[in-house]
């Protein structure tokens, strides 16, 4: 699947595996989408949920519906050049997201990832001695939850117009959340370009009060000069903030930081100290990998690190480095590191906040064909079901991917016990394990019903229905393909056939 569909489908979640169809189909799929009246065209509600933030508090992330997410990364991704020069010149203080398409899909800059941010600032301070005598650092609490819809919309017709694209941007995000006014979803390179435009007069503010500073996404850094009062800069931001936005600074992320120790912040988290080198080694991953893509590879000096002691060092610390505990797993699969798998057995149930990297490191190190987790099927049943995880839907989707992906094998008995889940991604996982299982009987007595079925589950259903014997499986689905109202049904319904 290319980087730019995964993204659009927003990797919060599992990717379904019926999403191998947009890939193979891709031409026809665009020819169908194209010929669609973008006036008309009403998106289905997304996939809502929880999920973790820090080690006690959450977030809602969206999964929209594939053809949905294609559409609104089309419109934006056409009027990117637009947003780009609306958000100003190349020293513009907004650092993150820079609009600039280049190979394999990529919607941005390669240089503009949090760690560049990190070390831009470190060059800029390195020399600024005097200069300076305060760091304000604020971060904007649930931003894009909050984010005002008539703003947006002032901030699209600006810098675009009324457009086709924008239109097609202003009504989708009315939609999609059931007519309120603010938020947009969590997750996907077209509400990230999205929430760029949204801060512009912000930004614009900011400078115009003659302040130095520099921005990623909602995490402000703003350096005071001898003349300037620190706390007058935090109240001018959260002023206009609210004022202008509706949007309040989370107190918990916001503080006044002396020059120096800001700076001195800055050498470790770059790694330039010499002598702070083996001190900062985790410190200097986190930033290089904090938001690289999944495919990138480690730094040099990844394997001389202990990765299962800084994983313990962290995990003991009472407020968890989430961003940091996240890599050091992504690091852990990166090296196959055969020491992680005693880890995870030992600390899986508290890794939830992590689902994500426990399974892909977990499907890693099984790959390598001397490590195996068959003796967590009970166990990863019995966490799936406890009430811990009642309302933390993706997390326990991607729980259930371990038995999706094979990466431990679970028997019928077991998957009688999920027969209890009824959740939209619960239920697209365990057509899949029902598949794997070979439960022919079970597809055959719900076939006739999949018109019971939402749009989100119906193509999941077609795909894992696919185990039945071949010539049953062409000819039902040809016979209730009139029954069907997902997008592009009638393309699906062809390349399954085919398929099967």
């Amino acid at each position: 699947m290319s980087t730019s569909l995964r993204t659009a489908i927003q990797t919060f979640f599992p990717i379904p595996l019926s999403f191998e169809f947009l890939r193979e189909k891709k031409e026809e799929i665009a020819d169908a989408l194209a010929a669609e009246n973008t006036a008309t065209f009403r998106p289905l509600s997304p996939l809502d949920s929880l999920v973790p933030k820090s080690r006690h508090g959450f977030r809602v992330a969206h999964q929209l519906y594939p053809t949905d997410a294609i559409f609104l990364l089309a419109a934006t991704f056409s009027i990117g050049p637009q947003i780009e020069a609306a958000r100003g010149g190349a020293d513009r203080p907004g650092f993150s997201y820079r609009f600039e398409p280049g190979a394999e899909f990529a919607m941005f800059a390669p240089y503009c990832r949090f760690g560049n941010w990190l070390l831009s600032q470190y060059a800029h301070t390195m020399f600024a001695e005097g200069q300076y005598t305060h760091v304000v650092e604020a971060d904007i609490s649930d931003f894009y939850q909050r984010i005002y819809h008539h703003r947006l919309d002032n901030g699209l017709l600006e810098a675009v117009g009324d457009t086709t694209e924008t239109r097609l941007i202003r009504s989708f995000l009315r939609d999609i959340r059931a007519r309120q006014s603010f938020g947009i979803p969590v997750g996907g390179n077209a509400t990230r370009l999205l929430a760029e435009l949204s801060l512009v007069d912000i930004d614009r503010a900011l400078l115009g009060e003659g302040y130095e500073f520099t921005r990623y996404v909602d995490d402000f850094r703003i350096f005071i000069k001898s003349y300037q009062d620190p706390y007058n800069a935090l109240a001018f931001l959260a002023d206009n903030l609210w004022s202008s936005e509706g949007l309040s600074l989370a107190s918990a992320k916001t503080r006044v930081v002396p020059f120096e120790q800001y700076r001195e912040q800055l050498e470790l988290s770059s790694g330039e100290d010499a002598s702070q080198a083996e001190e900062s080694a985790a410190e200097r991953l986190l930033y290089a990998l904090y938001d690289a893509e999944e495919g990138d590879q480690p730094p040099e000096d990844l394997v001389n690190l202990d990765l299962v002691a800084e994983m313990y060092a962290e995990i003991a610390k009472e407020f968890w480095d989430l961003g940091k505990i996240r890599v050091l797993l992504r690091c852990m699969k990166l090296t196959r590191d055969a020491n992680a798998a005693n880890f995870l057995r030992e600390n899986y149930s508290s890794l939830m906040p992590f689902a994500k990297e426990l399974v892909l490191l977990m499907e890693e190190l099984v790959s390598s064909g001397d490590i195996s987790f068959q003796d967590l099927e009970a166990p990863i049943i019995d966490l799936i079901l406890t009430p811990a995880i009642r309302h933390l839907h993706v997390t326990r989707a991607w729980l259930l991917e371990l038995f999706v992906r094979g990466v431990i094998s679970i028997s019928a008995a077991q998957a009688r016990r999920l027969d209890v889940l009824s959740d939209t991604l619960d239920q697209r996982a365990l057509f899949k394990i029902r598949a794997r299982l070979g439960e022919v009987h079970y597809f055959r007595q719900r076939k006739a019903r999949i018109h019971e079925l939402t749009p989100w589950l119906q193509p999941a259903f077609l795909y894992s229905a696919a185990c039945l014997p071949a010539e049953e499986y062409r000819t039902w689905i040809h016979n209730i393909r009139l029954n069907l109202n997902f997008p592009l049904s009638s393309l699906f319904v062809d390349w399954a056939r085919v398929r099967r």
